[in-house]
């Protein structure tokens, strides 16, 4: 029999508020029957699809199963399946709270546990929106979620900032790009170059060009590349089979980003700039 008991949502400050699940959610059989569907992602989605549906029989209100459940439908290629999923479990996420909640003003941190699930139910939709290049809509949610948690501890901006290049929005994406002065992230950095390319500002770009360098020396080799091949994974000496993820000033990195934004780096403006100033590793 599914046990209906909703999550609530109460203030604890002035602006900051928190989920509170139930106990029948909230205990360590239901976490370790949903942690043994989260190791199944990636190696075993059927497995995994099964376990969070079994969690969602009994638990219709369990946010994180439905998140993890539209991530197995996507491993999947299960496009519409995890959309839908997407799109429900953020709804009724939102529908749990309380009229008093401002989203103008309210805050809902990362640093909370128990509001982790929401704010990745908004990433998760956001994604898929993006995915199905509808820019707008996830350019919405996003945003929501910068406003309740500021920190941005989901690197949500840079979502932002890829849907902006996408609507080839460059006033919107500049004035994006100003709000974050201090991120010298690979995102930013390149994004305030390209963002000049495209103005036709190229004496502005090319002052940005150092400092880009800086904070990743091989992108520009992977933008003019006529041919793109995934570099070898990153390895810890001594460690030959061990991945070691993608770090910081990467040529890893320099491939990953080129891959997730290849529409706006393909372009001749683009690719001419960095041809004729391609002082990079």
């Amino acid at each position: 029999m599914a046990d209906k008991k909703k999550p609530i949502i109460t203030k604890y400050s002035d602006t900051e508020w928190e989920f509170i699940y139930p106990p029948t959610i909230d205990n360590e059989k239901v976490y370790n029957e949903y942690w043994e569907g989260v190791e199944h992602l990636g190696y075993n989605d059927i497995s995994a699809e099964k376990i969070f549906i079994s969690l969602i029989k009994r638990f219709p209100f369990y946010i994180d199963a439905y998140n993890h459940l539209s991530i197995a439908f996507k491993n999947q290629k299960k496009h519409f399946e995890s959309f839908v999923t997407a799109e429900k479990v953020y709804n009724m996420g939102k529908s749990f709270f309380p009229k008093e909640f401002d989203f103008q003003k309210d805050k809902l941190i990362w640093a909370i546990l128990d509001n982790r699930p929401f704010l990745r139910s908004c990433q998760i939709f956001g994604l898929e929106c993006q995915e199905q290049k509808d820019y707008k809509n996830a350019i919405e949610v996003y945003n929501e979620i910068l406003q309740i948690n500021k920190n941005d501890n989901q690197g949500i901006r840079y979502l932002v900032l890829e849907c902006l290049f996408a609507l080839k929005d460059y006033e919107g994406t500049e004035d994006f790009l100003n709000k974050f002065e201090d991120d010298w992230s690979i995102e930013f950095s390149y994004g305030k170059l390209v963002v000049e390319v495209l103005k036709n500002n190229i004496d502005e770009a090319k002052n940005l060009l150092n400092k880009a360098l800086e904070i990743n020396p091989y992108l520009p080799n992977e933008i003019i590349k006529d041919k793109h091949i995934p570099p070898p994974p990153h390895r810890i000496p001594k460690e030959p089979h061990f991945k070691a993820g993608i770090p910081i000033g990467s040529i890893q990195q320099a491939f990953d980003h080129w891959k997730r934004n290849k529409t706006l780096y393909r372009q001749k403006k683009v690719i001419n700039f960095f041809k004729l100033n391609n002082t990079s590793a």
